[in-house]
């Protein structure tokens, strides 16, 4: 991996960590009840379970970060679990949108004044930002460069 390559892989992971992060801690806060137009703003919803489910994905990349700063370079295999779980995250907030939006007209008398937006999470545009991540990357996934010796 070049050092450009290394240098643009950390950046990509600080900047995803920071902000599954946030995403998480708005959604934990809208869920115990504390609310804020910024919330709705972001499509945040008060969900403590998917808001610890983000915080988690935003440590992972965050302590690849932290390792790849030190210069070890298991943390790249950090910041492939955080994509990869960007991933399952993001298919499942799609999942649950479309069955959303299936249900919608299959019985719309329950859906009165739904819309599709609202069932739109940050996993779903901080995926985006994994897929963005995965592009720019593609070609130096390897398992080669995980492995890593501590001397």
């Amino acid at each position: 991996m070049t050092q450009y390559s290394k240098k643009t892989e950390i950046i990509f992971a600080a900047l995803a960590g920071v902000l599954y992060t946030f995403f998480g801690i708005i959604h934990i806060i809208g869920g115990i009840g504390i609310s804020s137009g910024f919330a709705d703003m972001l499509f945040t919803s008060g969900d403590i379970l998917g808001g610890f489910c983000l915080v988690v994905i935003g440590a992972v990349f965050l302590y690849g970060t932290k390792e790849l700063l030190q210069g070890i370079n298991a943390g790249v295999s950090f910041i492939y679990v955080g994509v990869l779980m960007s991933f399952v995250f993001m298919a499942a907030y799609l999942l649950i949108m479309g069955g959303n939006l299936l249900d919608s007209f299959i019985i719309p008398e329950d859906y009165e004044g739904w819309n599709v937006m609202e069932s739109f999470r940050p996993g779903i545009y901080l995926g985006i930002l994994s897929i963005v991540g995965l592009l720019q990357w593609k070609d130096n996934f390897s398992s080669h460069e995980v492995l890593a010796f501590r001397e």
